[in-house]
């Protein structure tokens, strides 16, 4: 009886996964979903069948992505950094976002969040649509990333929008 019962803490202990680790950058896919949902996340839809698992607070808001058919893997990962809200006065003004660069205050404030991951800002430019994205580096391997500009609405009636940058990572 007694082996029986270690036997199957056993076996239940290998079959858990691991925590997750909430880093967009490591290898680490294999993760307990549940821990995500359990640690307070906010359940983003982002199109045909896939959802964000993402956290709720901080400026840098890590994410796993899962597919509505098989909600126990998760299929990529990556954050959602915001950069700054803003109020627009009229709705048009939504299309001119995208072309702001990010001020050197800013700058400071994504580098203090990267710091964590080995991570810093590396170089800011405009793409052939004129947008703005940025670069960072890795501070080991040197290797960079494009961080892609993205703009969410917040509240649309009001016309509040989040700007921030976002990484994406697939398995």
């Amino acid at each position: 009886m007694k082996k029986s019962i270690i036997l199957l803490i056993l076996i239940t202990l290998n079959s858990c996964k691991p925590s997750p680790t909430y880093n967009a950058f490591d290898k680490e896919f294999d993760i307990s979903l549940r821990e995500v949902v359990k640690n307070g996340c906010d359940t983003i839809t982002v199109g045909c069948g896939f959802f964000n698992l993402r956290e709720k607070n901080g400026k840098l808001r890590n994410y796993y992505q899962i597919y509505v058919e098989d909600w126990d893997n998760v299929v990529a990962k990556g954050f959602d950094y915001i950069l700054d809200t803003l109020y627009l006065k009229e709705e048009k003004e939504f299309g001119k976002i995208s072309n702001l660069k990010i001020s050197e205050t800013q700058i400071i404030e994504l580098n203090t969040e990267l710091k964590k991951y080995g991570f810093k800002f590396y170089n800011q430019k405009e793409d052939e649509f004129g947008n703005n994205s940025v670069e960072i580096i890795n501070e080991l391997s040197e290797k960079t990333f494009e961080l892609e500009p993205l703009t969410e609405w917040i509240n649309q009636k009001d016309l509040v929008v989040h700007r921030q940058l976002s990484y994406f990572k697939g398995k």
